[in-house]
């Protein structure tokens, strides 16, 4: 299986990505609330970089793509040195090729996240570590030191095995993948849909992780009407798109992120102490 994966590469290819596999293992340790494990990609790919940029009159470019990998990321762990050697390819392809579009890398980070983790998620999470547990617990509960071991190996053997395989599999796969989008002239195409995708996939994410809890009502002819019911009939979640765009209003005058979360803390209080929340 190794020569399948590594055929077509060169050795200082297969050393890249094998550290990129290695690094992989430590995604999410580099965790905050602002870009979720955003630090993590330009981590994984730090020596990749090292190696596509050695000259000191390359470092701007270095830096430029390492921030690129600093933003919003967020994927099931065990899927992301997929990501990681995809967009190795792509930074790849946008060394070599001086009409390579850089917002396409950005856009298919931004695009790619919400699919994956649908299915990394429902492997992983959902039915095989359900599975694993549910075998493992067997032992467990007759006070078998068998159980937690067995998960451990039944849990992590394949995540490490699949993260390995997957490494290669996204790099050769963007290389393809480039290749074929510039022959065909879908290059503009697909990067204007990962956009599209992407904000699509940001948008329903504040929807669905940010909740403004009014409880706050009033009386009109002897009927009750609820403020937030208000709000919604206007537009469905017109609340929390609101508060979303005023962090992000924040966030642009260069408030820091620690500030952003006493405030909103504050505020929650506030509204709590007064009725509003």
């Amino acid at each position: 299986m190794s020569n399948k994966l590594t055929s077509g590469l060169t050795q200082e290819e297969i050393k890249q990505l094998k550290k990129i596999y290695h690094r992989s293992q430590h995604y999410a340790m580099v965790y905050n609330y602002s870009r979720l494990c955003g630090n993590s990609v330009a981590y994984g790919l730090y020596p990749f970089l090292n190696w596509l940029y050695p000259n000191p009159e390359d470092k701007e470019k270095k830096i430029e793509a390492l921030v690129r990998h600093t933003t919003f990321f967020n994927l099931t762990p065990q899927f992301s040195p997929f990501c990681f050697s995809l967009f190795a390819s792509m930074e790849k392809e946008a060394k070599e090729n001086p009409d390579f579009d850089v917002a396409a890398i950005e856009a298919v980070k931004a695009s790619i996240q919400g699919p994956l983790s649908g299915i990394g998620d429902s492997i992983f999470w959902v039915t095989w570590r359900i599975i694993v547990t549910g075998i493992a617990l067997q032992f467990s509960l007759q006070g078998s030191i068998i159980g937690p071991i067995l998960f451990i190996l039944a849990y992590n053997i394949p995540s490490y095995i699949i993260r390995y395989v997957l490494t290669f599999v996204g790099y050769k796969m963007g290389n393809t993948f480039i290749e074929q989008a510039y022959e065909s002239g879908m290059i503009s195409v697909i990067t204007k849909v990962a956009s599209i995708v992407g904000l699509i996939m940001v948008g329903g994410m504040a929807a669905n992780q940010i909740a403004i809890p009014i409880i706050l009502e009033f009386s009109l002819n002897g009927a009750t009407q609820s403020v937030a019911d208000i709000f919604n009939s206007i537009l469905p979640g017109l609340l929390e798109l609101t508060f979303t765009l005023v962090l992000l209003r924040l966030i642009k005058h260069k408030m820091s992120i620690t500030k952003i979360i006493i405030l909103v803390f504050v505020i929650c209080i506030l509204c709590a102490a007064i009725g509003i929340f």
